[in-house]
């Protein structure tokens, strides 16, 4: 009897592809929002760069009113 090859299971097959995917989002996620380290001199204008919400500081609030 001949040996079959252990990919030619096919749930094995199908877990291994879904591993992959699962491996190749994980490395996504890690490079797109944690590829650099955050300055966190001012923590407010770090969290909300991060954010992309626009950074108002209280001396800039207070020329407004």
């Amino acid at each position: 009897m001949a040996k079959k090859s252990l990919f030619s299971v096919p749930l094995v097959r199908e877990l291994m592809i879904v591993l992959l995917i699962k491996l190749m989002l994980i490395f996504a996620i890690k490079i797109i929002w944690f590829s650099a380290p955050v300055d966190m001199t001012n923590p407010q204008d770090a969290v909300s760069q991060q954010f992309g919400l626009s950074t108002i500081t209280p001396s800039q609030s207070e020329d407004q009113q």
